[in-house]
């Protein structure tokens, strides 16, 4: 059947639903649910995102952004904050990780879906947002009123040592700079102990973000022009090859890459590719498989 046959029908039956079903219908929601029920039929990583949903998740791919300033996720159904940005507004706030968010502007955030938060807690520098907090020792929420600022992300919020000579550098999404952020971590560590011995990166919870961020860090540990991922289209000429392109920091120093099962797309293809050219070992869980 071809494929404006098959257009008419689905307008047809959307327009029937829509005029004729016996309780009111939202047709945004049912046209969502068309679409969602079409993707999923693919597979887990085809996906359809609405506007709303593409400008939160552009946060992925800047340093900066509008908002709280505290890093939060859905643990066993309840919005929760995992970490407040050090001097971020939710921080000066008294904001605290294990907090619960409860309400946001007056309006429960119970069922609702991370991209939705997002949209709700994002806004213009300087506007305020009534939050409801319940600490792990209460079980009353408190209204907070906190006032959106710029905060920035830091891809690389830490490097140091964790045990004598070894390095440990933890990367939370792959940004802008986050090749570079690496690179001055990983030269930073060697001056502050020229025995280092060996250095663990940390991917843990790392979601992903910039393919070519992902081909950068993965150069600094392998030579130049070697080949990092491919991708392939139903077009070939849409087929492409990324490749390394400048000299690395250090071929030699051992490498241990940590993942869990949020290490997703860009964390992958680096835990991957250290380890199918045996230039790192991998510790942890099965990564999330995208």
């Amino acid at each position: 059947m071809s494929l404006t046959k098959n257009l008419e029908i689905f307008v047809s039956v959307y327009k029937e639903l829509n005029t004729n079903f016996a309780d009111e219908l939202d047709p945004s929601t049912l046209m969502r649910t068309a679409i969602d029920a079409m993707t999923t039929s693919l597979g887990p990583y085809t996906n359809f995102f609405s506007e709303s949903q593409a400008e939160s998740y552009w946060i992925n791919d800047d340093e900066k952004y509008q908002g709280i300033g505290a890093k939060i996720d859905i643990i066993d159904n309840r919005l929760t904050v995992v970490e407040p940005y050090e001097k971020g507004p939710a921080d000066k706030a008294g904001i605290k990780a294990g907090d619960i968010i409860t309400s946001i502007d007056g309006n429960s955030v119970q069922s609702k879906k991370m991209d939705e938060i997002n949209v709700m807690l994002r806004g213009l520098p300087g506007t305020d947002v009534q939050i409801g907090i319940q600490s792990a020792s209460s079980n009353k929420a408190d209204i907070k009123k906190i006032t959106r600022g710029e905060v920035n992300i830091p891809n690389v919020p830490y490097s140091g040592f964790v045990e004598g000579n070894v390095g440990y550098i933890s990367l939370t999404t792959f940004t802008q700079m986050a090749g570079s952020n690496i690179q001055k971590a990983l030269k930073d560590l060697k001056e502050d102990n020229p025995n280092l011995s060996g250095v663990i990166l940390d991917l843990r919870h790392n979601g992903g973000g910039l393919l070519h961020e992902a081909v950068n860090i993965c150069n600094i540990f392998i030579p130049r022009d070697e080949i990092v991922v491919t991708t392939k289209s139903k077009i070939k000429e849409r087929d492409q090859t990324f490749k390394t392109t400048d000299n690395p920091v250090d071929l030699d120093l051992p490498l241990v890459v940590l993942i869990d099962g949020r290490s997703a797309s860009a964390s992958e293809i680096v835990s991957g590719v250290m380890q199918d050219l045996d230039r790192g070992v991998l510790i942890g869980q099965r990564s999330f498989g995208k």
